[in-house]
């Protein structure tokens, strides 16, 4: 019986990891996103090449050119000539 309690849970951890919203940086400096979740803000720095993972559930995200973007957790961020288009 605790094996399939385990097991459940960590399925549920695994399926709620998957739906974090996500970022990519394929420019060749550094961008930073201002991730506001709750009362709380976060400068969330991705180095050239990198993808990271945030915002699981549902945020506020502030884009490179200021823009200023509700995510539920499902998308992707990609930036290019420090450019950030949602999809």
């Amino acid at each position: 019986m605790w094996k399939i309690l385990v097991a459940a849970v960590a399925l549920l951890s695994a399926v709620n990891a998957g739906f974090a919203a996500s970022a990519i940086n394929k420019d060749s400096e550094p961008r930073t996103l201002v991730v506001t979740q709750g009362s709380s803000k976060t400068d969330l720095q991705i180095n050239p090449g990198e993808t990271v993972q945030f915002c699981p559930k549902g945020c506020f995200v502030t884009l490179p050119n200021g823009d200023l973007e509700a995510l539920n957790g499902s998308e992707t961020i990609e930036i290019s000539g420090g450019v950030a288009r949602i999809k």
